[in-house]
């Protein structure tokens, strides 16, 4: 088992802990400022359990509060205070069912905060409490997800998102069915099931979240972005993008610049 003897970094940040050894489990992540804010989360199909809290100048924790943040179809703007802190556990899209008691399907889009997040998590409150600090708490967190079970494998899931990723998010439905050999109706309930959005809806995330990143490259030219992305041409991607982001691509690549879209 790792020991965490860890300064709480300002910023977003990766960590490595031994509940990445769990499939289910892509990244575990900090997140801490000092200052009030406002951020843009971008949607990236996955959904995160996280635990908030305010750090108090000895770096004691308070009011440590759980999370459930299931996937989204659309950014969402939230209001960060000065000095709360988050640790989160970033799962694998399809890898939710040992973690979540009900079915993603049915929370999808919906933030999960609270008690609200702990009918649907039930272990996920015991781990807010007696908690003094960032090392504890990383160490509960550690601890149970090392002690799950593995989740049994969906394997014509796990080759839906395979398609959808290779293809960056361009494959057709009916493309992926002739490919796996299976109805498309098949398909969508059993992706939507696991992932919390049907097919369609994961292959657009992963299109526009390649063109967002594309525009952190100021070289990049939007036009160009547009057609290797997959879209129509440059007026298809700013009309996606603003219904995804709230912003056209070009006022996006100015925030980008500025650290308020995670």
């Amino acid at each position: 088992m790792v020991a965490f003897a860890m300064d709480f970094q300002i910023g977003f940040n990766e960590i490595e802990i031994d509940a990445l050894e769990n499939e289910s489990v892509e990244a575990v992540w900090t997140y801490y400022n000092v200052q009030g804010n406002h951020h843009y989360i971008v949607p990236d199909g996955r959904t995160d359990l996280i635990f908030t809290f305010d750090i108090q100048a000895n770096g004691q924790l308070n009011n440590i509060i759980p999370i459930i943040s299931p996937p989204f179809t659309k950014a969402h703007l939230i209001k960060i205070r000065a000095h709360q802190g988050f640790i989160g556990l970033r799962l694998r899209a399809g890898f939710t069912a040992s973690f979540l008691s009900t079915p993603l399907s049915m929370i999808s889009g919906s933030l999960q905060y609270g008690k609200d997040a702990a009918e649907h998590v039930p272990w996920i409150e015991n781990l807010c409490s007696d908690k003094n600090n960032v090392s504890q708490l990383i160490t509960g967190i550690n601890r149970h997800i090392c002690a799950l079970p593995p989740q049994s494998k969906t394997t014509m899931v796990a080759d839906i998102l395979s398609l959808i990723h290779q293809d960056q998010g361009i494959t057709q439905v009916n493309s992926i069915a002739q490919q796996i050999k299976v109805s498309e109706r098949t398909i969508n309930r059993k992706f939507t099931h696991a992932v919390g959005l049907s097919p369609k809806q994961y292959s657009s995330i992963v299109r526009l979240k390649r063109a967002i990143d594309s525009l952190t490259n100021s070289s990049y030219a939007v036009s160009s972005i547009a057609v290797d992305c997959g879209f129509s041409d440059q007026a298809h991607m700013t009309r996606e993008i603003k219904n995804y982001m709230g912003q056209t691509p070009l006022i996006l690549r100015k925030m980008l610049d500025t650290g308020i879209i995670l």
